[in-house]
């Protein structure tokens, strides 16, 4: 019988946490340096509305924490993440579509609610960034007020303020002409997600 995570709401929060924002957005021009480059690379990156990733996520709150395996797939129609923990622990399936999300996890418990945001109030019973990770695994701004940003002179990000979490881009690898993270880290107060991309997949499978 697979087991939670200690802690089980991890397996839940990082799923509340990767969410798609599949809604096209005009990626506005960066004043800081390397700010143009990042415009450049941003558009480039954007274009591409199939895309893909295998990993390790790690989440830890200063007292509890839990890491695994992630597959996460997006397409037009939504995301389908695949997480299973370390040892086998905490496995957990999430569909997010325009109109539902519904979260199957290792149990055989099954969630469903309108849309992910009302899922994931259900379930952990606190506000997240839902849709911004799956902007920032990208090394990309997501929609809504910055804090802070800070580019290095191709374009790429090193370290983000926004949504209340500061976010550092640990390294970045080259997945044909573009480049891509891979490996970040978001922290907000005690809360600190991490994630270490083995293989980017840009286009359809």
């Amino acid at each position: 019988m697979i087991r939670r995570i200690p802690g089980g709401w991890f397996g839940w929060l990082a799923a509340a946490l990767l969410l798609n924002a599949c809604t096209a957005v005009t990626v506005r021009e960066a004043g800081a340096p390397g700010g143009q480059a990042y415009k450049q690379r941003a558009n480039q990156i954007v274009a591409f509305e199939e895309w893909g990733l295998v990993g390790k996520l790690s989440l830890d709150d200063g007292k509890d924490g839990g890491s695994g395996s992630l597959s996460w797939d997006v397409k037009p129609a939504g995301s389908d993440l695949d997480f299973r923990g370390a040892m086998g622990r905490g496995a957990w399936q999430l569909q997010v579509r325009a109109h539902n999300a519904i979260l199957r996890e290792a149990d055989g418990t099954v969630q469903t609610a309108a849309d992910v945001n009302e899922l994931m109030h259900n379930r952990i019973g606190w506000s997240v960034p839902i849709e911004a990770l799956a902007w920032w695994v990208r090394g990309l701004k997501a929609p809504g007020e910055i804090g802070h940003e800070q580019f290095d002179a191709d374009g790429r990000l090193l370290n983000l303020q926004q949504h209340g979490w500061t976010v550092e881009f640990k390294r970045y690898r080259s997945i044909g002409e573009i480049v891509l993270p891979v490996r970040l880290e978001a922290q907000r107060d005690s809360y600190r997600v991490k994630l270490a991309v083995g293989r980017w997949r840009l286009g359809p499978e």
